[in-house]
């Protein structure tokens, strides 16, 4: 049994607004105390306690020790729920008694704690205040420091709400009411992965789409809110990369992000539809979603012209890009966006939607129904291929996008299934990537005419009808291997 259950909600801040988060009027009256405090992170040097699921940290409070092992628990956008124990220690090393009483020992028994090396530290300032909020106790946390790893260090400066009596929906508001004037952003990473990535050298790559931790015991609420936490961990993981070094592949994950998150709520749409806020939310992600294509479009364009475009055509391309990475950097950086994640965790976690009986439905038979009908779409739209104009095929792309994305979310409820799910994900995506090539030929003809590129660059795109046949083949050639497969979660 776990000694207690951190339920928590992390947030990220500029540290030029850690002033405003002090003298927040929801904190006036409340008392506020400052410690510095260091905590070292172990592991093996395989990183057993990392790949099971655990991190091991031991903190110093003055002349105090104090081991805590925690578990991978829900959440991970934001919203952090997750066992923990902790425990008083003589010293600064881990301590084999504490750690025998925690699921811990079963990776790090007796005989392997001499193993145990240092692999992150970090060091803040940690101030604490305690408030009463909607009848419940939340305790907040301004910790503002360093985190080091691997020779690599990192500024931190992160928000942590935590409930401490009550329900989470206190926390929830709690969160909202600092965000209407203190800048946050959601914290999609713990110290300890925060620590790891950078020990590990993983930090500043670029992230692809998790597997989500979906279970056949789940309810249709609990399936729509792992999916919803995974895909926006997803685009924070990429988030940075973008504002920071404008890198193609992470903006490229971080669309994908957005439409898997679109695609989710198209998904569930019968059991969130009648929400107060289901339509604005989605009106609100078709906005940003849409502040990210001009910036992508022009970097799938410029990778594939490179060679044929000449210094001219280089630099209206490079001038167009760093104007659209502007507007979605601006688009990023908003208010309006800032408001959107977190109002996406509140809205999630305890909307209205979650009252109607379809969000409390079980998931399986839920996922069942959505599965035949995203499969007759593509089915039907696929049949005949050639005899499709542009936009009834690029239609059928988003039908198999939604169709795709959806047999990713759901794939742990078909284990039984795993190898047929793999292989008409894999026929999915091929097509996907088909009527792509197709419709990235289509744009490039309206960036080559939008931006007054060159004759060799504008008879390029045009000049493809073997291109197109080709593409147009793959197409037909996979979607029969579909037809072959059929719907494998039946």
């Amino acid at each position: 049994m776990a000694d207690g259950h951190e339920v928590e909600l992390k947030l990220e801040l500029d540290p030029k607004d850690a002033g405003d988060l002090r003298c927040h009027p929801l904190l006036a009256g409340a008392a506020a105390s400052t410690r510095a405090q260091s905590s070292v992170y172990f592991d093996t040097k395989k990183r057993a306690l990392r790949k099971a699921g655990y991190s091991l940290r031991v903190r110093r409070l003055d002349d105090c020790f104090i081991q805590t092992v925690k578990q991978a628990g829900s959440g991970g956008a934001g919203l952090f729920n997750r066992p923990e124990w902790e425990r008083s220690i003589p010293s600064e090393c881990p301590d084999p008694q504490a750690l025998a009483a925690t699921p811990a020992a079963a990776i790090v028994g007796p005989d392997r704690i001499g193993k145990l090396v240092p692999v992150v530290e970090s060091r803040v300032d940690r101030t604490i205040w305690r408030i009463d909020h909607q009848d419940s106790e939340v305790e907040l946390v301004l910790d503002q420091g360093i985190i080091r790893g691997g020779g690599e260090e990192r500024a931190l400066n992160e928000v942590e709400i935590e409930l401490k009596r009550g329900v989470p929906g206190a926390l929830l508001d709690v969160a909202r009411r600092l965000a209407e004037s203190v800048p946050l952003r959601l914290g999609v990473l713990s110290k300890a992965e925060r620590g790891f990535a950078l020990a590990d050298g993983s930090f500043d790559k670029v992230s692809k789409a998790a597997p989500v931790a979906i279970g056949a015991e789940m309810d249709v609420a609990e399936g729509f809110a792992a999916i919803v936490h995974a895909c926006l961990r997803h685009f924070r993981l990429n988030e940075r990369l973008v504002a920071e070094r404008r890198q193609p592949e992470a903006l490229h994950q971080a669309r994908v992000a957005m439409r898997r998150l679109r695609s989710s709520f198209s998904l569930f749409r019968p059991a969130i539809r009648h929400s107060a806020d289901f339509e604005r939310l989605r009106g609100e992600l078709r906005w940003f979603t849409a502040t990210l294509g001009d910036a992508r479009n022009l970097d799938v364009f410029l990778a594939g012209n490179r060679d044929e475009a000449s210094d001219a055509d280089r630099e209206a391309l490079r001038a167009a890009r760093e104007r659209a990475y502007d507007r979605a950097i601006e688009a990023l950086e908003s208010q309006r966006f800032r408001d959107l994640m977190l109002e996406l965790v509140v809205w999630t976690e305890g909307g209205d939607w979650r009252r109607h009986r379809k969000a409390r439905a079980p998931l399986a038979k839920f996922a069942e129904k959505r599965l035949d009908r995203l499969w007759r779409k593509v089915r039907d739209g696929g049949r005949d291929l050639r005899g499709l104009g542009e936009e009834q095929r690029h239609r059928l792309r988003i039908h198999i996008k939604k169709l795709r994305y959806a047999v990713e979310f759901l794939a742990e409820l078909y284990r039984p299934a795993a190898l047929a799910q793999k292989r008409f994900a894999g026929a999915l995506e091929g097509m996907q990537e088909s009527l792509g090539h197709l419709n990235d030929i289509a744009t490039a003809r309206t960036l080559v005419e939008r931006l007054g590129l060159s004759s060799a660059l504008a008879e390029r795109p045009a000049a493809g009808p073997d291109e197109e046949g080709h593409h147009l083949a793959d197409a037909e050639s996979r979607f029969a291997g579909l037809t072959r497969i059929g719907p494998f979660w039946r």
